[in-house]
């Protein structure tokens, strides 16, 4: 067994003693620019082939890529046409509103519908409550109107789902207003019985019933242009340099349901 298993090792080592003998002599050079020649051109295509795969397969990787992409971008545009359609949708709910209640377009914000809820004890025109607080964004200081842009008060105090209103006709209340049809400016304060007085009318200022008084947007507290209510009375008297009115309110505080408030 040991003589059949050395006779192919020692034909193997002799015949790379004689192939190394043979290149060394360069009589291999012939056989092997004749098979370089032969095989070139097959090595050739097995490269461009090889290259073509590699195009192709970093192909489908990209494809892979983009699709991923694609997937990611369509999932977007759709969130992005939601959020569009509800901002178009807020925005026609805001318009129809301002139309309803008349609301002057100088008055920029965002209208919140809300509903009257409670009020202050024995109807004494202090606040009222309403079913909006600040889940749905409402904060302190912010105006409150009624339908035909009547002037109501403002938040005094906001809960997660409530807050109350401080009605314009609070003894404590002040408002900037003026009379529309002459410019004459003044403060509005709560009077008496849900009535309201005008104070800071200088003497000479020509004042009469029936003319409008309106928000004048000092001091940012209101808006401009909201209707407060049309002068009942004036009280003059000749010592004070000042003269008051007392102010009819557009609004029925007592049977007011339904507010807007401006954001």
């Amino acid at each position: 067994m040991k003589k059949i298993f050395k006779k192919p090792v020692i034909l193997a080592l002799l015949t790379i003693i004689g192939l190394i003998f043979i290149n060394g002599q360069g009589l291999l050079k012939q056989p092997k620019d004749i098979f370089f020649r032969i095989t070139a051109p097959l090595q050739k295509s097995t490269y461009q082939i090889s290259l073509k795969f590699k195009d192709i397969i970093d192909l489908l990787k990209n494809i892979k890529r983009l699709n991923s992409q694609n997937i990611e971008y369509q999932e977007e545009n759709r969130k992005l046409k939601g959020e569009l359609a509800g901002l178009k949708e807020t925005a026609r709910e805001n318009k129809f509103l301002r139309q309803q209640i008349d609301l002057p377009e100088q008055i920029k914000g965002q209208l919140i519908l809300a509903d009257v809820i409670g009020q202050s004890p024995a109807n004494l025109g202090e606040y009222i409550l309403i079913d909006k607080g600040e889940k749905d964004g409402l904060k302190a200081g912010e105006t409150v109107i009624a339908a035909g842009n009547l002037l109501v008060g403002r938040i005094s105090q906001v809960s997660n789902s409530t807050a109350k209103v401080l009605l314009i006709t609070y003894p404590g209340s002040r408002v900037n207003a003026l009379i529309q049809e002459s410019g004459i400016s003044g403060i509005i304060r709560g009077g008496s019985y849900n009535s309201l007085i005008m104070d800071w009318i200088a003497q000479d200022e020509k004042i009469e019933s029936n003319q409008t008084v309106i928000t004048s947007g000092l001091a940012n507290l209101f808006p401009k242009g909201i209707f407060i209510g049309q002068i009942e009375k004036v009280i003059s008297s000749q010592p004070q340099v000042f003269k008051e009115a007392i102010i009819r309110p557009a609004a029925d505080f007592g049977k007011i349901d339904r507010v807007f408030v401006i954001r």
